[in-house]
């Protein structure tokens, strides 16, 4: 046996740190052609017959804006129409619902004014405003879609046409998983080897869970409507990076760290069966608010106060922050349907609403998260409204706010004094930030391996949790540091490229926030970490120890899950065939591109 442990102690790590980097460049490829190399394509699912056949055009998205604004994506450049006149959409049992966003001309279906919540059948005459059309099978609409793409004869669009005709190489989710099992058993002896014997049972039952919880999910996948698990097998990947600096840096919270994934797979399963029924979502998104901004305010009486910030609340046998899971209800209520945002016209009660929040957490001190609050909120009005100069203002109007708090509050400048000045005062206010630089640069490309890193809450404050990313590069490498990184933007890549496909705006929106909002988050941890920006004090979605950041990291992936999966009507449609109109040689209105749905 002790010439076994001489073995390892001696060879392992010199062959591990090799196969760390290649098993998790082969998960991330995996991961990556399954969210960005997806086979399904957007579909015609109904034709829109205007002025008797002067115009046919083909519908392939379940949310469709009709009106005389150019940024429509059926535009009538008729005066009598309103500039967003309607939004025709596919309910989740296949049939048709025509919704009235408050025009001036109105709506008749068949000679009579529309009523809330009508359903339209195929062949049902449409009226905006006297336009006439009719709403028919999909018959022969494909044919509709590619007649523009036929007409191209040029050299260049028969190169594309050659290239499309390749198919593109598939990830595979068993395969990232499999690859993702060696993984941790490789970082799992690692860790083994290198640490005290009192914590060999935490690691043996982390890694366990780790090992077996993947395919329990892909199991269970199915029930919650779920095909495409590419994000969580990204997020699992992740998670694992995080079980192991914690067990390295913090290795008597390594149980308690596993209990918040525990928690957040629970929280993640729940939000996606809530996620799964819009018009669930939807009467709910009141009361998420109003919850959210309870939390906060109650946060705010009664939270502990830990390193200036009173974000904590102390429930006796575990302390939790609730501003990481108001991240969930924030993204749930500010998305919206495409319908419900045209006729609602609801930036107004977006913008009090995220004040409401971002002012509760400037009270608490809590100015990291208030950042990402407010880079979420940006990202928000432009999904739901578009309007650029709404943003500049609003970013303009945050900015002299910002400044009027510096003005009442002049301390916290003084967190800003050593921004980009870390290295005068070594062993004073640069201490840790000095510490982290020298962990990522003693780790190379490879890593000193799991457990030999020098960057531990023991020696450097909050090593494992604002200075993980120093932890991640000096045991693991910087190269799967990176790997890390690419991961979240593999999520947002997924979120925005899921609109072709996706059934509703709702998706797109909260899909591109939450994914937005990783990006940031991780942003603000690497660069605050490596004196790029000043250090913020927010945590590396889950990698960082912590339970509540780790638990509400995998609520805010059930947006992203949603986006990539809930693309279809859960029945076939069955269509009521309608008369096929006559054709004229008249142009009238046209068809553009969907703006990000």
């Amino acid at each position: 046996m002790d010439v076994l442990m001489d073995f390892l102690n001696t060879y392992y790590l010199l062959i591990a740190r090799f196969l760390f980097v290649i098993l998790a460049a082969v998960t991330v490829l995996h991961i990556g052609r399954c969210i960005l190399r997806r086979t399904k394509t957007a579909h015609v699912l109904a034709v829109l017959d205007i002025a008797d056949g002067a115009t046919r055009l083909p519908i392939t998205h379940y949310e469709t804006t009709i009106g005389r604004s150019k940024s429509c994506d059926v535009v009538i450049p008729l005066m009598m129409v309103s500039r967003q006149h309607a939004v025709l959409s596919m309910t989740e049992d296949g049939r048709w619902r025509i919704v009235d966003t408050k025009s001036s001309g109105g709506i008749f279906v068949n000679g009579r004014p529309l009523e809330k919540d009508t359903l339209i059948n195929m062949g049902d005459e449409i009226s905006l405003a006297g336009m006439k059309m009719v709403i028919c099978p999909p018959i022969g609409a494909q044919e509709l879609e590619n007649a523009g793409k036929k007409s191209k004869n040029g050299w260049v669009h028969r190169m594309k046409a050659r290239l499309s005709r390749r198919r593109p190489k598939q990830g595979s989710i068993a395969a990232a998983l499999v690859m993702l099992n060696l993984f941790q058993i490789l970082a799992g002896v690692q860790l083994w080897l290198v640490s005290d014997p009192k914590y060999y049972m935490d690691i043996f039952i982390s890694f366990g869970f780790l090992l077996l919880v993947p395919w329990i999910y892909k199991a269970i996948a199915g029930k919650l409507g779920v095909h495409n698990m590419a994000a969580e097998t990204g997020a699992f990947f992740l998670t694992t990076l995080g079980i192991c600096t914690t067990a390295s840096a913090a290795p008597s919270g390594l149980l308690k760290q596993l209990g918040a994934v525990a928690l957040g797979l629970v929280i993640f399963c729940v939000m996606c069966v809530i996620l799964k029924n819009l018009k669930r979502v939807m009467q709910l998104r009141p009361y998420a608010a109003g919850l959210s901004l309870l939390v906060l305010a109650v946060n705010l009486v009664i939270g502990t106060t830990v390193n200036g910030q009173k974000n904590w609340i102390n429930l006796g046998f575990m302390t939790i922050q609730p501003s990481e899971f108001v991240k969930i209800l924030f993204i749930f209520t500010g998305a919206a349907t495409l319908e419900w945002l045209l006729t609602a016209k609801n930036l107004t009660m977006l913008t009090v609403y995220s004040v409401g929040c971002i002012g509760l957490l400037f009270l608490m001190g809590d100015f990291g998260t208030a950042l990402i609050f407010f880079f979420t909120f940006i990202i928000l009005i432009f999904m739901t409204s578009g309007d650029v100069r709404a943003i500049v203002l609003t970013v303009v109007t945050a900015a002299m706010g910002g400044l009027l708090i510096l003005s009442f509050k002049p301390y916290i400048i003084g967190r800003f004094s050593t921004w980009g000045k870390v290295w005068l005062d070594v062993d004073g206010a640069g201490f840790q930030q000095t510490r982290a630089l020298m962990s990522i640069a003693s780790g190379g490309l490879l890593g000193l391996g799991g457990g030999n890193g020098f960057l531990k809450d023991q020696t450097v404050f909050a090593a494992s949790t604002d200075l993980v990313f120093g932890v991640l590069c000096g045991e693991w490498g910087l190269l799967l540091a990176l790997l890390a990184v690419l991961c979240y933007i593999l999520f947002l890549s997924g979120a925005i490229r899921s609109h072709r496909t996706t059934r509703s705006s709702y998706y797109i929106i909260a899909a591109c926030a939450a994914a937005a909002l990783f990006l940031f988050q991780a942003s603000l941890n690497i660069f605050g970490t490596t004196d790029v920006l000043p250090i913020t004090g927010v945590t590396l979605p889950f990698i960082s120890n912590g339970g509540s950041s780790m638990a509400a990291s995998w609520g805010l992936l059930s947006f992203i899950t949603a986006a990539l999966n809930f693309e279809r009507p859960r029945v076939d449609t069955a269509y009521t065939s309608g008369p096929e109109p006559k054709r004229k040689r008249r142009k009238m209105p046209s068809r553009k591109p969907a703006r990000g749905r």
